[in-house]
């Protein structure tokens, strides 16, 4: 068949045009078997020390997104983890988010650390209660200090309904992408069946409480 002089010109624009990364089309079946896996991935307790003391409680996470703000639905890998630590006989509340998008062709990762970070809770956040943030050593990650106070008690309500949300953004006054994290994934499987369980919250209050009453002695 005969392609019009105009209807090739078409043709020929439309197959010049490469679209970006998160436009260009990826198979349905690879969107199928990534959807399970949206989400938390996993949540993990871990405490950290100094000169054999401890210094720190921090919860691990690592969700998969899509990102419908700036990537039209491009796949994101979301990781880090916030917490409690002891800074000069004081408490503060960190928060480390490491991004990264994700290709699901290639399964290549390519880090893109957010600007801003801070907890979300229904229609409040702890952005005035940020002291502080700075680019991270590790690729792709921010890390914010933020005051006790309000923030922990957000920490603690969100442990105790297994979310908690953390807010970003990707470009400096760009909107934020809210993440919650399910606090009750402890695992996942290739299948998308998460593992529960109340571990990692319950290790995290005990963790923050010996690290409170070394502080106060």
């Amino acid at each position: 068949m005969k392609i019009p002089a105009a209807g090739l010109t078409l043709v020929m624009l439309f197959a010049l045009a490469r679209p970006s990364a998160a436009q260009e089309a990826i198979p349905q079946p690879l969107h199928d078997a990534l959807r399970p896996m949206l989400g938390t991935v996993s949540v993990e307790v871990n405490p950290g020390f100094a000169d054999g003391q401890l210094n720190n409680c921090i919860l691990e996470f690592g969700v998969m997104a899509r990102d419908w703000t700036y990537r039209q639905g491009g796949y994101i890998r979301v990781g880090g983890g916030f917490g409690i630590m002891s800074v000069k006989g004081a408490v503060g509340v960190t928060l480390k988010v490491i991004l990264h998008d994700m290709d699901p062709r290639t399964m290549s990762f390519t880090p893109s650390p957010p600007t801003s970070a801070y907890f979300v809770s229904g229609s409040n956040t702890t952005r005035n209660a940020v002291v502080s943030s700075y680019p991270s050593d590790v690729p792709g990650a921010i890390f914010v200090v933020l005051k006790p106070e309000p923030t922990f008690e957000i920490l603690a309500n969100g442990l105790n309904e297994n979310k908690v949300s953390i807010a970003f953004a990707r470009r400096k006054g760009g909107s934020d992408i809210v993440i919650p994290i399910d606090t009750s994934v402890v695992d996942t499987a290739s299948n998308g069946q998460r593992t529960r369980s109340p571990k990692a919250a319950a290790d995290f209050f005990k963790c923050s409480k010996s690290l409170l009453e070394q502080i106060t002695k």
